[in-house]
């Protein structure tokens, strides 16, 4: 529901209540757009609050390597804390949800525009998510993968792999 239509929903169940005697409830809006970072769990996932309980989003458009991939993914959490440090406000952007349940967005640092989803990209640490990109600027987020590819930077280097499921045509380890 969006923000509009909440607050004419809320106005018409308090004009409601003295005519029927009824309460009505009004379905809970979804969390705000800006949120604190609470905890950065790898390198595309972290724990963010409102005001409220603290929930997961997952960086969309992107894959990083995971903790199990042993030293790319302790690299790729490390970047994303740098980028993403506790406390930070962020805006949540282009959410969706994953099938998994969790919560996909482009998150935006305070007083950015750029996404850190694209940083991780243009820096090498991250790889396009083809099933999500219809929720980012495709064109730009294709343009910095090729572009880290190029300049062997991050897991293009020439001793990380790619994260499990990555574009076709990633570096083979040696």
């Amino acid at each position: 529901m969006d923000a509009v239509m909440n607050r004419a929903f809320v106005g018409l169940s308090v004009v409601l209540l003295p005519i029927t005697g009824a309460p009505v409830r009004a379905i809970p809006p979804p969390p705000p757009d800006d949120v604190r970072v609470v905890r950065v769990l790898d390198g595309t996932t972290i724990v963010v609050a409102p005001y409220g309980d603290p929930f997961q989003v997952r960086l969309a458009c992107i894959h990083s390597p995971q903790q199990h991939q042993a030293a790319a993914g302790r690299t790729a959490k490390a970047a994303l804390e740098r980028l993403l440090p506790v406390g930070a406000w962020v805006t949540l952007a282009a959410r969706s949800q994953a099938n998994d349940g969790v919560e996909l967005a482009e998150i935006i640092p305070n007083g950015s525009t750029v996404p850190v989803n694209l940083m991780l990209l243009e820096s090498g640490m991250a790889t396009v998510d083809r099933p999500s990109l219809n929720l980012c600027k495709a064109e730009r987020y294709r343009q910095a993968e090729l572009s880290a590819r190029s300049k062997r930077l991050g897991i293009w280097g020439p001793v990380q792999a790619p994260p499990k499921g990555a574009s076709h045509g990633a570096p083979k380890l040696d």
